[in-house]
Parts: C-alpha cells; structure tokens; sequence
C-alpha cells in the first residue's frame, strides 16, 4: 500500500489508537477520513486508561469489560452500553465513548497478554470480522522513540503494540498524529524520527485534519478525557505556543504541524526499534515490562504502580510529585544493574 487511497479497494480497515488512553480520538480523525474515500473502517483501541480516569495500575483486561462481546481471550466488540467494572470501580473507557458518539460497535483490545496476546486478537479481528487492513495511530509520535531518551514517558504501550502490528499476518501501516502532542518526545524530534524512516522508504503519506473532520469530531470533544489527542483541534483554530499539560509535568509545543498525520511503513518503523524487538515473544504486560526493565526503561506501569501507592496513603498527585516519583524510578533501575539501551544493536 502505497497510500491511504489504496485502502479503497479493502473490504475492511481498522483503525486501532496504539497508545491507550486518548489515542481513540485521534483515531476518529483518520476514521472519518476513510470514511470519506468510501471505505468501509471499524475504530479499535488498546484500552489503558490514564490515571485520571482509571485509579488502578496497567491496562485493563478483557476479563473486567462488562456488556462486551467476545471474540477472542484479547479482543471484544463494544457499544455504548460497555463499561469496565476494576475491583467494584466502574468507568467507560474511551473507545465505549466513541462507540456512543458513532452510533456502532467498536473493538476493545486488551494487551495484558503481551505482544503474543496481541497479534492473536489483530488476526481474530482478520477472521472475525473480515479486516484486512490494519492502521495504528500513536499520538504525539512516542512509538518512534529508541528508548535512551530522557523525556519517554510510557514506551510499553507503544512497543507491545508496534511489536504486534509487525508480526501480524493482516497487512498494516503506523499513522503519527500530531508530532510531540504527548509532551514525551519534541515535537521537532519525532520529526526528526520521521525524516529518518523517510530516508529508509518508509514514508506512505502526510496527511491533515481538515474542517469537515474538525466539524465532525469538535462537538464530542468533551466525552474525551484526553489532553494529547485535543491538540490537533486547538492547532486548527489557530492556536501557536506552549501548552502544559499532565497536571504541568510536562509541556507541549502547539503549531500548525499539530494538525498533521505522518502514514508510515510497519517493517520500516518496526526494524528501527530495539524496544519492540525487546518484547516482541512476550505473553504478559510484566514480562514485557521486565525487558524493558532489564534496559533501563522506566514505563507507565512503573509510573502507576508508584501513583497508586501515592494514592492510597492519601497523597496528592502533582506536576512536581509526578517528576519526583519518575525520577526516583529510573534512578533505582540504573542501580539495580540494568544495562541501558545505548550500544544495543536494533538488528
């Protein structure tokens, strides 16, 4: 495939956030891009909530999706009467919102079984449903990252399921929306990153939001609890600067490059990652988790294992105490004897 055009002559996409969180918005704007060139495109979403929404730690697992019907021990479809029951807390994740705002069934994927648990429900959704495309949206452009970098936030996601997408048999792209809108990586390093899978033959297509798709998707901003995946929308009403976001822990650079889309080739992206190498036979989020670990990767499940912690001896959860926690993570990782990522060969 050599564009989003080509997708046309495909009986099914999907159209999967990667990231969590969010990323089932960013999602919508190329959803209703297909829809628009006539192509038929189921939304999905690896479901892992921030904190904000969900309390508890990890992504949630299929087992804890109620009013949801299965397809396989990862994957579900959902509507707008789904919701997640976590140990008596009860909440709609993001995709069962978007389900409600299009009015059909939406595909909940669960990555606690690890890279293994995810390619299986990538090929059920291929037996099930009759996809056989598959594009991946990462907001801000994380699921490029090499691993070494100082302001990489929440690399497990992204490697689970860039991992997962390159060892599927369903044909797949990586679409990055909105470069640096997650305040992990720059705007101008994921560019860079970009430019680098370009140089490679990597590079299917640049694409924009446009006003119909703003149209479309502005009104249903606020059943949304996302910071990231917001961005793209306030880039096209025009605002320039920085913008803090994650309780201030993290700040974002806003232009006009925020309402773009970068279509990328998996083996390419993929082939560059040593983290998605590194949890590429993994069966479970700890296992994955641990390899990254092992290389001095401190992850989101780190994060909100230590946050919920926070929590429950009646904390409070600052910009400052968010930097606080990470920092001490990552130090006690690099006195454990981990062997960080620099030096590692991604082949």
């Amino acid at each position: 495939m050599d564009s989003l055009e080509d997708l046309r002559g495909v009986s099914r996409v999907l159209v999967v956030g990667v990231g969590g969180g969010g990323d089932s918005l960013g999602a919508l704007i190329l959803y209703h891009k297909l829809k628009a060139l006539g192509v038929r495109v189921l939304l999905g979403n690896v479901v892992w909530e921030r904190f904000v929404l969900d309390p508890f730690p990890g992504p949630v697992p299929l087992e804890q999706v109620v009013n949801a019907e299965v397809l396989g021990r990862s994957v579900a479809l959902v509507d707008g009467s789904s919701y997640v029951d976590r140990y008596g807390y009860r909440f709609k994740p993001q995709i069962v919102r978007a389900s409600e705002i299009l009015g059909e069934k939406t595909v909940f994927f669960d990555i606690t079984k690890g890279v293994v648990g995810l390619v299986e429900a990538f090929n059920v959704v291929n037996e099930r449903l009759g996809v056989e495309a598959i594009v991946g949206v990462d907001v801000g452009g994380d699921i490029l990252a090499l691993g070494y970098e100082d302001d990489l936030w929440s690399p497990l996601a992204d490697s689970i399921s860039l991992g997962a997408l390159d060892k599927t048999r369903v044909p797949s792209m990586i679409a990055v929306l909105a470069p640096g809108a997650d305040g992990e990586l720059s705007q101008q390093t994921v560019l860079s990153r970009i430019s680098e899978v370009a140089r490679e033959g990597g590079l299917i297509g640049v694409y924009g939001l446009t006003r119909r798709e703003y149209r479309t998707l502005r009104k249903h901003l606020d059943m949304f609890t996302s910071e990231a995946s917001k961005i793209p929308f306030e880039a096209f009403e025009g605002y320039v600067g920085e913008k803090s976001i994650r309780v201030g822990s993290r700040k974002v650079e806003v232009n006009m490059v925020s309402t773009t889309l970068y279509l990328l080739d998996v083996s390419v992206t993929y082939n560059r990652s040593v983290m998605a190498k590194l949890v590429s036979e993994t069966r479970s989020i700890e296992e994955a988790r641990r390899a990254l670990n092992k290389h001095c990767i401190y992850t989101e499940l780190d994060l909100e294992e230590e946050l919920y912690k926070l929590r429950t001896q009646g904390g409070a959860i600052t910009g400052m105490s968010l930097l606080e926690i990470r920092s001490d993570g990552r130090r006690r990782l690099l006195l454990s004897g981990c062997t960080p990522l620099i030096g590692v060969k991604s082949s």
